[in-house]
């Protein structure tokens, strides 16, 4: 619940966020176990608590591509500085107790990101970056 209220919040704060594009989860938690080399899992595990990757485009994002510039220093601190904002927006959830989750709009429930570009019509180009899925109509 916390991941989609996080993204969903943060897609508020800055239209650069994906919301649909990503790393999908684990099937299960044995599965998340195989991966604890990685930080969002050892996080989260480790201190019971939500654990993010925060991933910077390096050419442009899907949700908000600007052709002439591309993904720019300017943008880069403007997603930084819109953290901000979206922790301001989660800080009563964090730790919250009973079903806080009611309380969250449905565009703020949880979104599966997707990385199966085939079935879903995006292509990947060279690397396994968000900044480097493009629908194929592009």
């Amino acid at each position: 619940y916390l991941h989609g209220y996080f993204v969903s919040c943060y897609q508020r704060a800055n239209s650069d966020i994906q919301k649909a594009i990503g790393y999908p989860p684990p099937d299960s938690t044995e599965d998340a176990l195989k991966y604890m080399n990685v930080a969002t899992n050892q996080v989260s595990n480790r201190f019971k608590c939500l654990g993010l990757t925060l991933e910077m485009p390096y050419k442009d994002c899907e949700t908000n591509s600007d052709p002439s510039v591309g993904w720019s220093p300017e943008r880069s601190k403007q997603l930084g500085s819109s953290l901000v904002e979206t922790l301001d927006s989660m800080h009563p959830y964090l730790r919250a107790e009973g079903e806080f989750w009611t309380e969250f709009s449905d565009g703020d429930h949880y979104v599966e990101p997707t990385d199966n570009f085939k079935e879903d019509g995006f292509i990947m180009l060279t690397k396994r970056f968000y900044s480097d899925v493009r629908p194929h109509d592009a």
